[in-house]
């Protein structure tokens, strides 16, 4: 029995290595705090996966939209565990930006995902760029964009009657609790080249698709329809229950954050820094690799660099940065040891998009120390050695904190909105030397906040407010 004072709303959040959803109990009274009441995940490697690649396809970049199912019921059987799922009221999904596959008119998947990492698009990606009408400001480039991905399966497709239907990760999941299809939200159609400021398809991407219809395009947290008969049987769920349209997982994460004024900002510290700013208008410029998502009467303005925590990555093991962080004392590093200066630029390969738009770029890394890091108690690394190491690793730190820097005065200049409080998520948390240098550098340019939480499937339930 659904509470008349109260929400709960299910928030699921599909990535390329499992499923997470968590139950969130929202009361209709605005000051009333929310709680979490239930949260389960499911991890690819629990389920078995099913196979649909053809030879054309990469193996290594594809999935099954039918594993995504069975991730999908392992999840909501575990979560029926803990919480009556006739209890929900409402259940959003967040998913991987530009995962895409082609469907059946009735929904059935004709090809793989493409997933969001495929690079099998380069001739497509041309392309777009020599369409007739081509937009350079668009989000619609380069070979991993949704659009590629897409003129890559109609080319690869068996069958071309009827004309397919374009679905993104997050509408194949909305399709099957409630039979909606052809719709997507606004986020997830950024990079299929869909216009926000027009709110439209530009004609020059409905003549490069053609005949190939495409789908409606809606506000996230949109009301898409009631659960469909189908999983009310199978799950015991409320006839009740609507499904909403979601957005992107990296929207997710960001509102998971607790970012929610004018101003407010987010880096994602993982394998690469992506950074995303609310402000009241978008901004599109392709100089710097700036691009804006529309959230509600705001706009969410950023890029990603291709630098980030991958180059750290690259340069050592995780067990040694583990041991470099903890033999570097925070506490005897001067303020000009953690200077930020431009005299590096580290990247893993040629080439950056944010907040430098350039695909020449070359990396700038200091020199790495000949001698080997060794951290085994036999044989450890000498103290000088140890130091050179040290010295190489706080340089590459500082010289993504330089990035980051760039990023933030680029995202005021382009926009004409300053920053005021400034949140980070992401893996790079819990690196205790990037976070020192990034703390002394930026804590008297912003208002640095600790992020309310890192959970997408949380932050996926903010799109919709109780009542």
């Amino acid at each position: 029995m659904q509470n008349d004072h109260l929400a709960f709303i299910l928030g699921i959040d599909l990535g390329t290595s499992g499923i997470r959803g968590v139950i969130v109990e929202r009361p209709m009274h605005l000051l009333a705090k929310e709680t979490i009441r239930a949260s389960e995940s499911i991890a690819l490697s629990d389920i078995q996966q099913i196979e649909s690649c053809a030879s054309s396809f990469d193996h290594h970049t594809t999935q099954s939209p039918e594993t995504w199912i069975a991730l999908l019921d392992a999840l909501l059987h575990k979560l029926a565990q803990s919480f009556n799922l006739r209890q929900l009221s409402q259940i959003i999904v967040d998913a991987t930006s530009s995962t895409v596959l082609l469907c059946s008119p009735n929904g059935h998947p004709l090809t793989p995902a493409l997933m969001y990492n495929n690079q099998q698009a380069t001739q497509e990606a041309q392309q777009i760029q020599h369409s007739l009408g081509f937009d350079p400001s668009t989000a619609a480039q380069g070979a991993s964009s949704t659009l590629a991905k897409v003129l890559f399966l109609l080319k690869h497709q068996s069958s071309t009657a009827p004309p397919p239907i374009i679905c993104h990760q997050v509408d194949f999941i909305n399709h099957y609790l409630c039979g909606c299809l052809n719709v997507t939200d606004e986020n997830s159609a950024l990079k299929l080249g869909y216009d926000s400021l027009t709110q439209a398809w530009p004609n020059w991407i409905v003549q490069l698709l053609a005949p190939t219809a495409l789908p409606t395009v809606v506000a996230p947290g949109t009301a898409l329809g009631f659960i469909s008969k189908q999983r009310i049987k199978q799950y015991g769920f409320s006839p009740q229950l609507t499904v909403h349209a979601g957005t992107t997982d990296s929207i997710a994460g960001f509102l998971a954050s607790g970012a929610s004024q004018v101003g407010d900002a987010v880096i994602s510290l993982g394998s690469t820094l992506a950074i995303k700013m609310i402000s009241p208008s978008p901004v599109f410029d392709q100089n710097y690799g700036i691009y804006s998502h529309k959230l509600k009467t705001n706009w969410l303005v950023g890029g990603a660099s291709n630098a980030g925590g991958a180059v750290l990555l690259n340069a050592y093991h995780l067990t040694e940065i583990e041991y470099l962080i903890r033999t570097i004392d925070p506490k005897k590093l001067t303020d000009d040891d953690l200077t930020i200066t431009n005299a590096y630029y580290p990247l893993n390969s040629i080439g950056e998009r944010f907040p430098i738009f350039d695909s020449n770029l070359q990396p700038k890394l200091p020199n790495k120390p000949t001698a080997p890091l060794v951290i085994n108690a036999t044989s450890p690394t000498d103290l000088a050695t140890l130091k050179a190491h040290q010295n190489y690793f706080l340089n590459i730190i500082k010289g993504l904190v330089y990035i980051e820097d760039l990023a933030y005065k680029r995202l005021t200049q382009v926009s004409g909105q300053p920053i005021k409080r400034l949140y980070s998520v992401g893996g790079g948390e819990k690196n205790l030397l990037w976070q020192r240098c990034r703390t002394t550098h930026f804590a008297t340019q912003f208002n640095l906040k600790m992020a309310h939480s890192l959970d997408a499937a949380y932050g996926v339930t903010k799109l919709i407010t109780a009542g």
